[in-house]
């Protein structure tokens, strides 16, 4: 079948969203289909092929404010209207909610092509953590009807599906993550590495891996783990990735964290090994695609409990986990994990193994049925005009 993917992001750029699209797309080149994916040009891109097989269309866009590596497309409902005409898609899945998204739902709509909605972001609680808690419903209420227009939409887990279905989101359907337990693996972990870090082979290395950005909650984490470092000058704390707050982060915490930067591939994957302690304090994912990452490379993770953690971490077992109404809680239960030393090789095969379980193949899968059946769904009803 034919298949269209819309999205804002998409790699070379480095995010979870990014990233699980690479996968999907992939996936789906793997299992027999045509797969495009339509996203905003960067500087000195060009329409290609990748080695999966992938077809990239790029269309214009402009810089993110506060995020000038990432671009958000402009609406681009005739133009695609137009291209697909020439190849009408099965069905098209809509992966991000901007101008460019809604563009494609109305696109796609006046020409009764299918369309499946993937929940990857909570844009409406990134309001409060940007200071504008304001516009939370608004951005709740955007994001409803759009979706509501498409034959279903995708949440990655069974509470953010449950979340959706409260808020009045129809037909919400869940479709979990997979890891490349072959990439993120202990045995990548790398010595040489940690020396650069000035830690020894007993030292305890936490690391936090994302965006450096305020809806991440990172000063929590870095502050219970240096509070726990006094007098352990061997502890080190490792922060991998970019975004807005960075330069605030830098000055307030300087030499206390190791400020990594950006890491992809296998450079990533010994990052993640050459650390002990994944710490995890964001409150606002739908997923968390780097905690899996985190638990495959062996670490003892820490986070709240929702999302991936509420899905795969046992508390004690393979990990640990606070409740999210528990801010303050944070800090205190990491110090029961570092007193847990001893039990830390038992906890860390088990995260592995639990890791190994999250397969993409069943994921791909999951996509293509999904889309399958919007392809194959009747008529939708008269659709509104498309957008320009």
């Amino acid at each position: 079948m034919r298949f269209t993917i819309i999205t804002d992001t998409y790699p070379p750029e480095v995010n979870g969203v990014a990233m699980t699209l690479n996968r999907l797309a992939d996936g789906l080149v793997q299992l027999g289909h045509d797969v495009e994916v339509v996203h905003p040009k960067r500087d000195g891109e060009s329409d290609s092929i990748s080695g999966s097989g992938v077809r990239s269309f790029l269309v214009p866009g402009f810089p993110v404010p506060k995020y000038p590596e990432l671009r958000m497309g402009f609406p681009q409902g005739l133009q695609l209207a137009a291209r697909w005409k020439e190849a009408r898609p099965d069905a098209i899945y809509v992966a991000t909610e901007g101008l460019l998204g809604n563009s494609a739902v109305g696109a796609a709509r006046s020409m009764k092509i299918p369309i499946v909605s993937g929940y990857h972001t909570n844009f409406a609680q990134y309001m409060g953590c940007y200071r504008v808690p304001m516009l939370e419903k608004i951005t709740m209420h955007y994001l409803k009807a759009m979706h509501n227009r498409t034959f279903c939409t995708m949440a990655p887990t069974e509470e953010m599906a449950g979340e959706l279905r409260a808020e009045g989101f129809e037909n919400v359907k869940v479709m979990g993550r997979g890891v490349d337990a072959n990439l993120f693996s202990p045995d990548k972990r790398d010595e040489s590495l940690r020396g650069k870090w000035g830690a020894g082979p007993d030292d305890v290395v936490a690391i936090c891996v994302g965006r450096i950005a305020p809806e991440k909650n990172l000063p929590l984490a870095i502050d219970a783990f240096l509070a726990e470092r006094k007098g352990s000058p061997g502890m080190k704390f490792v922060l991998v990735g970019s975004g807005p707050e960075e330069e605030e982060l830098a000055e307030r915490y300087g030499d206390d964290v190791i400020w990594a930067g950006v890491q992809r591939g296998e450079d990533l994957a010994r990052h993640y090994a050459s650390a002990d302690l994944f710490l995890f304090p964001s409150l606002t994912e739908t997923y968390g695609n780097v905690l899996v990452e985190a638990m495959a490379s062996g670490l003892v993770a820490l986070g709240f409990r929702y999302a991936a953690a509420e899905m795969h971490v046992f508390d004690g077992e393979n990990g640990f986990t606070v409740d999210c109404d528990n801010v303050d809680g944070f800090a205190p239960k990491l110090r029961e994990v570092l007193a847990m030393r001893a039990s830390w090789p038992e906890i860390q095969a088990a995260a592995r193994a639990k890791a190994t379980e999250l397969s993409w193949e069943a994921v791909f899968r999951r996509f293509e049925e999904q889309l399958t059946l919007a392809a194959a769904s009747v008529e939708l009803e008269p659709p509104e005009l498309a957008a320009a």
